[in-house]
């Protein structure tokens, strides 16, 4: 079974927060949220919005894409200057 985007969301954004030292709570202070919400983000109990990933992706030092990036294998990622769809 697919896991769900919030779970894989939620790996990829403890993973990367790990990766840099941050805490939980540093996290969440640095995008206006508690710690408990970084956490519900985390676990995947949580979705994140559109804005609020965008402002985790900053404070990470990513693309917001690389948290979309081999969701599944057959999703494409494209670029903003990609023009062979339009």
């Amino acid at each position: 079974m697919q896991e769900s985007f919030n779970c894989a969301c939620g790996k990829k954004i403890r993973s990367r927060r790990l990766s840099l030292g941050l805490t939980q709570s540093k996290l969440g202070e640095r995008v206006g949220v508690t710690f408990q919400q970084i956490q519900k983000y985390e676990k995947g109990t949580n979705g994140v919005s559109a804005e609020r990933l965008l402002k985790i992706a900053e404070t990470l030092k990513v693309n917001v894409l690389y948290f979309y990036n081999n969701y599944r294998p057959n999703f494409i990622v494209m670029e903003e200057n990609d023009k062979s769809s339009s």
